[in-house]
């Protein structure tokens, strides 16, 4: 695959990061996380998304904003309809 660019590990993350990345991508992905501050701060952000996706369920949401969100998602709803 030869020299990565940015743009291309970032197209690949997702794939990297679930462990379905062709093989013969993945050491071009290696390569470049080692030259590569900015994507291997990329590659940090993405991997604690879930913790961060499951403490964020975990939150109750005010009963007066929950409604609010209910009326606005329903006008917006029927909007696009």
């Amino acid at each position: 695959m030869g020299d990565l660019s940015c743009e291309r590990f970032t197209d690949l993350l997702g794939d990297y990061v679930e462990g379905v990345l062709r093989s013969d991508d993945r050491p071009a992905m290696d390569a470049h996380l080692l030259d590569c501050a900015q994507c291997s701060e990329l590659l940090a952000d993405y991997e604690r998304l879930p913790g961060l996706v499951r403490r964020a369920t975990h939150v109750a949401m005010p009963a007066g904003a929950k409604a609010r969100l209910r009326r606005l998602l329903s006008r917006a709803w029927s909007w696009h309809r």
